[in-house]
C-alpha cells in the first residue's frame, strides 16, 4: 500500500538558462546560432511549463545572437 504525502515542494524545473531571473527587456548573448536557437526552444517550453504569458525574441547582433524576454 502507497502512502500519501501533502504539502510536499515540487522541484523547480532545471533548466541551465536564467530565464526565471530574466525581466522584460533583460537579454542573454550567444556567440554560436545553434546554442541561440537551443536556449530560445528552451525558453518556450519554460513558458509552457509555467503557464506564463512571457514573449522571447532571437536577433542577429553584431556580438553574435541575443534572446530578448520582450513580454
Amino acid at each position: 500500500m502507497y502512502k500519501v504525502d501533502t504539502d510536499v515542494k515540487y522541484p523547480k524545473m532545471r533548466t541551465k538558462y536564467p530565464f526565471d531571473e530574466m525581466h522584460e527587456g533583460d537579454s542573454i548573448l550567444f556567440d554560436d546560432r545553434h546554442d541561440a536557437d537551443k536556449a530560445r526552444v528552451a525558453a518556450l517550453r519554460f513558458v509552457r511549463a509555467h503557464e506564463l504569458e512571457w514573449k522571447f525574441s532571437l536577433r542577429r547582433v553584431d556580438d553574435g545572437w541575443r534572446l530578448w524576454r520582450v513580454k
